[in-house]
């Protein structure tokens, strides 16, 4: 009775880690396409010249948002039309969201190969600890930079409508500013304790070796 409830358990947790490899597979290609997409959009931007752009905005008609945090800002009509394209802004754009993605994309892939080692039966060994640990600072690295990366972004969306000047125009705001630097304290304690956890996988590596050798 107790083999066979074992041999259940076995199963159950081979089918969870081979569904949660299924799953972190597909974000993986959905992230390479991502990736793709951004190389694509940016030797686009390096053909097309500033002043094509500017005069097909001139001529079409175009509504534009801006979302951040929950908040979505729709646009009128004649700020989209005063809109004017950089070239330049558009590629830092572009790059810095290939930074934050890539970071993300690592992140995936470690965890599909934890995933795959576990499905195999792998589970305290010092390439799973190493696995973790790389997961771990590169949580800790968002932890540092997500803040600066997010309020970049914004700038860099704000900059082509020059919102600035025209929300400091209203009676309402007085002066607008950019804050680069903080720490997502969330992320930064979530990357310590996949970095403990990392390290009680190499020690549970290093009692399984010894298991192994006096058994």
């Amino acid at each position: 009775m107790l083999t066979m409830e074992k041999t259940i358990q076995s199963k159950e947790f081979q089918l969870l880690t081979k569904g949660l490899r299924t799953i972190f597979t597909i974000i993986m290609v959905l992230m390479i396409l991502g990736m793709a997409l951004m190389a694509v959009i940016l030797v686009g931007v390096m053909i097309v010249s500033e002043n094509d752009v500017n005069g097909w905005l001139a001529k079409a008609s175009v509504t534009a948002s801006i979302h951040f945090e929950g908040l979505e800002m729709l646009l009128s009509e004649q700020t989209v039309q005063d809109m004017h394209y950089s070239k330049i802004d558009v590629v830092k754009l572009v790059l810095t969201a290939t930074i934050y993605i890539t970071i993300l994309f690592l992140m995936v892939v470690q965890v599909r190969n934890i995933l795959n080692n576990l499905s195999k039966g792998i589970i305290f060994s010092l390439d799973n600890s190493k696995k973790i640990e790389r997961i771990a600072y590169c949580v800790i690295v968002l932890s540092l930079t997500v803040s600066a990366f997010r309020t970049y972004i914004v700038y860099l969306m704000m900059q082509p409508f020059k919102l600035e000047s025209l929300l400091v125009k209203t009676d309402f705001i007085t002066g607008i500013s950019y804050h680069f630097t903080g720490i997502n304290w969330t992320l930064l304690l979530c990357g310590l304790v996949i970095w403990t956890i990392a390290r009680i996988f190499r020690y549970g590596a290093f009692l399984q070796d010894e298991y192994d050798a006096t058994a």
